[in-house]
């Protein structure tokens, strides 16, 4: 067998993501640590990402132009003159300003948008560990029933054999053994499907150990600080400075530099000048077209703004009804399922003789796998409402 030299083994350590050194398995791995490498892997795949980044002049509000013309006297004595002017457009003191805010806020935009990919991200993974961990909890259920089921299908089919029991009790419990075999099959595939959706966006192929995350109160939901809403407020800010830059108080100076040369039979003659346009931008003008693009996305973003404020305040509003019904449920469900064991107990020692006696305790004993499965459920799904809450409330994994 060839053992692998320890120069090949310290070059696919140095491959891995840092994530997985720092854990020993992915089992081990946090669920912080398991969104950083979303957010790698979300960063590595995205088309064009090492594209340079488009670069600004400070001081140059457009491309300089170069005009060239020749005049030709039909003149004897007339004079010939050639012409070369440069045009350079500079940026006004209006421009450079709204230039440097557009700077300091795209770092403020970059920031914020990284946040938002962030809670993005958390919202997939969220989604898929806990739809997986209470789906494999009903998988884990109905593998119980089918367990149990086998057994009494094994059973009875002896007693059939030998004429201690008939034939209704066997089929009684085939029909629940394939309902709880199909459930089992609906299950698996709900199973795999949470698990290919944690896959896509995580590249990891099995969920981590502990998925649980501190509990969140209801005091801790500031809705003028969420992510979204930040992000929005700031594309607007960027907005209004791009049509502020874009405006008549913006526009540029335009500096001309000249170059002439008159040529005739008496005499040569070369002459250097500058122009300068300045255009009076104290003076407050501005067109109907710039006055109706600011009017129609100043009102978009009203729009945007409330929808997303109401729509992330029901939000919070309904998962926080969620968790006070949970929680009350819980405590009835536990005593559902200590009724439930106390009925299977009884109807083992009260068991009648007949056929249909069988059919009773076989439901109580269901019922009673059923009610246990629910209590986990419910307990899951209270973790699952805490994780939404804080997705809710703007806060990444």
């Amino acid at each position: 067998m060839n053992v692998m030299t320890p120069r090949w083994a310290i070059l696919i350590i140095s491959l891995l993501p840092m994530h997985f050194a720092s854990a020993q398995s992915i089992g081990d791995m946090t669920l912080s640590e398991v969104l950083g490498v979303a957010m790698e892997r979300a960063v590595t795949d995205l088309p064009g990402n090492g594209a340079q980044a488009y670069q600004s002049s400070s001081w140059l509000a457009a491309l300089p132009s170069v005009s060239i013309s020749y005049l030709d006297s039909d003149e004897r004595y007339g004079n010939d003159e050639t012409e070369l002017s440069l045009n350079l457009p500079i940026k006004s003191g209006g421009q450079r300003r709204a230039d440097n805010k557009l700077q300091q806020l795209g770092s403020e935009f970059d920031a914020a948008s990284q946040q938002h990919k962030a809670l993005y991200l958390s919202g997939l993974i969220r989604e898929a560990v806990w739809s997986y961990k209470i789906s494999a909890v009903k998988q884990a259920s109905a593998e119980r029933k089918n367990l149990l089921l086998k057994r009494l299908e094994q059973r009875y089919q002896q007693l059939l054999a030998a004429n201690a029991a008939s034939e209704y009790s066997l089929l009684l419990i085939q029909k629940e053994l394939v309902r709880a075999q199909i459930e089992q099959l609906d299950l698996e595939q709900e199973v795999r499907r949470w698990l290919q959706q944690y896959k896509v966006v995580t590249g990891l192929g099995s969920m981590p150990t502990d998925i649980s995350e501190p509990e969140f109160g209801s005091t801790g939901f500031i809705l003028a600080t969420h992510p979204q809403l930040r992000l929005l407020e700031l594309g607007w800010l960027q907005r209004q400075l791009v049509l502020l830059a874009a405006s008549n108080q913006s526009t540029p100076w335009n500096v001309t530099l000249t170059a002439k040369n008159i040529d005739s039979e008496v005499f040569e003659e070369d002459q250097y000048g500058i122009g300068i346009e300045i255009p009076l931008s104290f003076i407050n003008i501005a067109t109907q077209s710039h006055n109706s693009e600011w009017l129609l996305a100043s009102r978009t973003y009203d729009i945007a703004r409330d929808e997303l404020r109401l729509g992330l305040q029901r939000r919070w509003d309904l998962l926080e009804g969620e968790s006070m019904l949970l929680h009350k449920k819980s405590t009835l469900l536990d005593r559902s399922g200590a009724l439930s064991e106390g009925i299977k107990r009884q109807s083992n020692e009260l068991k009648a003789f007949n056929e249909l006696g069988e059919e009773i305790i076989l439901r109580q004993m269901i019922e009673a796998i059923d009610s246990q499965a629910a209590i986990s459920i419910n307990k899951a799904l209270i973790h699952q409402n805490n994780a939404m809450l804080r997705q809710a409330a703007g806060i990444p994994l």
